[in-house]
């Protein structure tokens, strides 16, 4: 196996590893969506008390954070592309 075919096959392991983790990512919104809904249910005319301001922040870190995987994701394979 040539150093060419070498770092393909190790690229391929690294996209792998970034489509879990953005996976991971779209659950972890899910699941913060979920929670706020179940929150908002304790006090459906007062959201706003039983709703912590950081779980709109942390949903806002993880679209951040899947943007930026995507972004990876766009130059690892153009780069694997060029190889």
């Amino acid at each position: 196996m040539s150093a060419l075919e070498e770092l393909a096959q190790v690229l391929g392991v690294v996209e792998q590893h970034l489509l879990d983790a953005g996976a991971h990512l779209g659950t972890t919104r899910t699941s913060l969506d979920e929670a706020e809904k179940a929150l908002v249910t304790l006090d459906p005319e007062h959201p706003e008390t039983v709703v912590p301001p950081s779980l709109h922040r942390a949903d806002d870190q993880v679209e951040r954070a899947q943007d930026m995987v995507e972004q990876v994701l766009g130059t690892l394979r153009d780069f694997v592309t060029r190889l």
